[in-house]
């Protein structure tokens, strides 16, 4: 390794806890600056995720003292019937449904910090992984592009899967153009059913912004939970812990259409730099099964997107047929999976392999 250059290790949380803010100063030097990377979320994930089977491994690259890379991942020691193997991740999946991962890296320094990341990995320690799946990592990644480069000039096998697409909402800067550049059945739709709505009923939509975010993440989870069936009390305590976490930033917001003091559906909303990003939807779909209440609730939030002016509203995974009737853009994700020559990961390779073939010859 070039000795300009540094490694440090990051595998306890106390250590991490340290780099705070040189953490963020780096995702806002870096391409890929998303909400999703910042140490709030990352480190609330790990506290609410990481276990005995999980172990931090956060590969850090210094120049002259300064933090100019970082690779967000854990080894996840996982069981395939009776074999053992460990896994390089990222942080931040697969719970919660993180979007647009990457490694962290200043711009400009790309090629050189995953160069040094890759011979870390490869030649200093290839013994504590066996496989490596980095899910819905940035199709554009530049530390990808160089990462795939030097795996494809050391001869080795990587498999590149799709990962998820993500519809955008690229918005104007005023209401009227937002209704304008809609599709005529779109903005026909919206109005009416809002229409049908109002007339029956006393609606109102209510925000929650980070200040109040508790007792709306209650009430939230409260549809949510209703809509799947059964509760999900670690995503409710990691969301909880992120509010405290990024309180001043006012990175959340909830928005709720109620009818006649009821909610019937809600919205929580991730709010990072110029992005408005939609994480999670909770629909009473028993209220007026004949009206969408969900896209009712989308095109009031866009609307209140527009006047505060955000210039993008993020659908983020998902192929429900509802984002792509708004939507005017994308983003893309991949998924990269490798394994070394070792016993293990070979014949788990093989395993892989044999089934992708069963599948093309009983078509």
């Amino acid at each position: 390794m070039n000795n300009v250059y540094q490694i440090k290790v990051i595998d306890s949380m106390s250590k991490w806890v340290a780099l705070h803010k040189a953490w963020n100063d780096l995702l806002e030097k870096s391409r890929s600056n998303t909400v999703f990377l910042t140490w709030e979320w990352l480190y609330t994930w790990a506290e609410q995720y990481l276990g005995e089977n999980r172990q931090l491994l956060i590969v850090c690259v210094h120049k002259d003292g300064e933090l100019i890379g970082a690779a967000p991942w854990y080894i996840n020691k996982m069981r395939s019937k009776i074999l053992t193997f460990r896994q390089l991740e990222f942080l931040g999946t697969p719970e919660t449904g993180s979007d647009y991962l990457d490694v962290i890296i200043t711009r400009g320094k790309e090629r050189e910090v995953t160069h040094c990341i890759y011979n870390y990995l490869f030649n200093e320690v290839p013994m504590i992984w066996d496989n490596l799946l980095f899910r819905d990592i940035n199709a554009d990644s530049l530390f990808l592009l160089h990462f795939l480069n030097k795996i494809d000039d050391a001869g080795k096998y990587v498999e590149i899967q799709k990962g998820s697409f993500c519809p955008i909402m690229n918005l104007p800067k005023t209401t009227d153009e937002f209704y304008s550049i809609l599709s005529p059945n779109r903005r026909e739709q919206f109005r009416r059913h809002l229409r049908i709505l109002e007339r029956e009923n006393k609606a109102e939509h209510r925000t929650f912004i980070s200040g109040d975010i508790e007792s709306g993440l209650n009430a939230l989870f409260f549809l949510y939970e209703k809509k799947k069936g059964c509760k999900d009390d670690s995503l409710l305590s990691f969301l909880k812990k992120l509010s405290i976490r990024s309180n001043k930033k006012n990175w959340m917001q909830i928005d709720f259409l109620r009818v006649n003091g009821e909610n019937i559906s809600g919205l929580l909303h991730l709010r990072y730099n110029d992005t408005l990003f939609m994480y999670i939807m909770a629909i009473d779909k028993a209220f007026m099964p004949k009206i969408s209440i969900g896209n009712i609730l989308v095109g009031l939030c866009l609307e209140k997107a527009v006047k505060e002016a955000f210039p993008v509203y993020d659908f983020l995974k998902g192929s429900e047929e509802y984002k792509f009737h708004w939507a005017n853009s994308g983003r893309s994700t991949l998924n990269i999976l490798f394994h070394q020559k070792k016993v293990v990961p070979v014949f788990l390779a093989m395993t892989r392999f044999l089934k992708y073939i069963g599948k093309i010859t009983l078509r």
